[in-house]
């Protein structure tokens, strides 16, 4: 009987071991692809929570239209512990749902703000940036289709350190990127790369591009 006892004990811790483990693991980052908060975050808020009569600062109800504003409703690194995440993922008939009297937010922006809590709810993040893992993966997502060894659009390779490093110690790297004027705005045809890559590879020059 005893030994059944034991046994039984012992399931049981084992048992609250495994669950406080996916408790934990739910609350931990998956995946590397960091969430830009200005160019992905805020906008999802501005346009949903930004509505005359709601979060504009007006009124009642607080802002919700700059990092600081959001930052008093998360707890970095912890979405089911954040008030933001707890009352977007609210029961839609519940008096804490938001947004109030709109549809739930699409799943993809859901994913994305909890993202965004579970990597520390940061802003303009351009810490720990690295040629290999931050700048490389850069250029290689937005430009090396055009200015690659084989097909080097005007005459510009941007594959791998010393290519890349040629081009910012020029001056055009961050002129065409940032679509200053008498500048040719890359990437070519496409959107503006999001201000998180535009200041990581900025911090990245200004710290002296380092081949890391």
């Amino acid at each position: 009987m005893k030994l059944i006892k034991i046994f039984a004990l012992a399931g049981l811790a084992l048992g609250g071991i495994m669950l406080a483990s996916c408790e934990h693991e739910s609350e931990q980052v998956h995946g590397t692809t960091k969430v830009c908060f200005p160019s992905e975050v805020l906008p999802i808020m501005v346009s949903n929570c930004n509505m005359s009569g709601c979060h504009t600062g007006g009124g009642e109800l607080p802002a919700l239209s700059t990092y600081n504003d959001l930052l008093r409703l998360v707890v970095p690194g912890q979405p089911s512990k954040s008030k933001l995440h707890k009352v977007l993922t609210a029961n839609q008939i519940s008096s804490q749902f938001m947004p109030a009297g709109a549809d739930p937010l699409p799943k993809k922006y859901m994913d994305l703000i909890s993202l965004w809590i579970l990597q520390g709810a940061k802003d303009l993040d351009t810490s720990n940036v690295q040629f290999t893992a931050t700048i490389l993966p850069i250029f290689k997502a937005n430009c090396e289709r055009c200015h690659n060894v084989s097909m080097p659009s005007g005459g510009i390779i941007l594959t791998d350190y010393t290519t890349i490093k040629e081009c910012a110690v020029s001056g055009r790297l961050l002129g065409t990127i940032q679509h200053l004027p008498d500048y040719s705005a890359m990437p070519q045809g496409a959107d503006k790369l999001c201000d998180c890559n535009i200041a990581e590879i900025t911090n990245w020059i200004n710290i002296g591009m380092p081949n890391n």
